[in-house]
């Protein structure tokens, strides 16, 4: 594969000749469906991009409890928050589909020189990144009811996720197939029945639709309106 294919140009905020050292420590590896690009704790010793399809990070703790993170869309990072200081990896990842990753090995920033200082300082801007991301989701999660923690994922999803659609004449935005009921059981913890309950009483009241696995926003204000309701 050529210089320039494997970790495209504005990926990591670098200059053209700190790209091209970062390159060589590059590799472009197809996923199938499921499959654990690394466990929870594991060294850390790659950073990886999404070229190509979607990654979950989930969380487990220590009763067993797994917690969706986030779906990772292509052109973001993750596997970040080890980076710098050889820390394991805070959480398992997994492929969504079929899905092309970019392996960066860590060795590219461990060297001395201008080069490895200006890929250190990228890296940490997407570890500042993931960190806000992951203050927002944690205050999501102390939510008092699975209401305020539903339509919290949702709204953070459709931000991460969602793209524009045509639903009878009007442009909205929609999740497709990629988010399922029980994904965002497992990121606003709550089950799949009670997720789906409440994805339907949204449906009746005009919020949202469910049609062909694809969840439409038809009313975003709504919504971010009962993600704030406090009762």
């Amino acid at each position: 594969m050529s210089e320039g294919l494997v970790l495209p140009e504005g990926l990591l905020e670098i200059s053209p000749p700190a790209l091209a050292h970062a390159q060589r420590f590059c590799r472009l590896v197809t996923m199938a469906d499921n499959s654990v690009i690394y466990y929870q704790d594991d060294p850390s010793e790659s950073l990886y991009f999404v070229a190509r399809g979607h990654v979950r990070l989930s969380y487990i703790s220590e009763d067993g409890l797994v917690t969706l993170n986030s779906i990772v869309p292509p052109g973001r990072s993750f596997g970040e928050a080890g980076a710098l200081e050889g820390f394991g990896y805070c959480d398992t990842a997994f492929s969504v589909g079929v899905a092309e990753v970019i392996v960066m090995d860590l060795a590219c920033i461990a060297q001395s020189g201008p080069l490895a200082d200006e890929i250190r300082l990228a890296v940490a801007r997407l570890i500042a990144r993931r960190y806000r991301d992951h203050v927002d989701f944690t205050r999501a999660l102390y939510r008092p009811n699975l209401g305020l923690r539903l339509s919290y994922s949702l709204l953070r999803l459709l931000d991460l996720l969602g793209n524009d659609i045509r639903y009878r004449g009007r442009t909205v935005r929609c999740l497709g197939p990629v988010v399922t009921q029980r994904d965002l059981g497992a990121m606003a913890r709550g089950t799949r029945e009670n997720v789906n309950k409440a994805l339907r009483q949204w449906q009746k009241e005009g919020i949202l639709a469910l049609e062909d696995r694809h969840i439409i926003v038809l009313d975003r204000a709504r919504l971010e309106q009962v993600s704030l309701d406090v009762e």
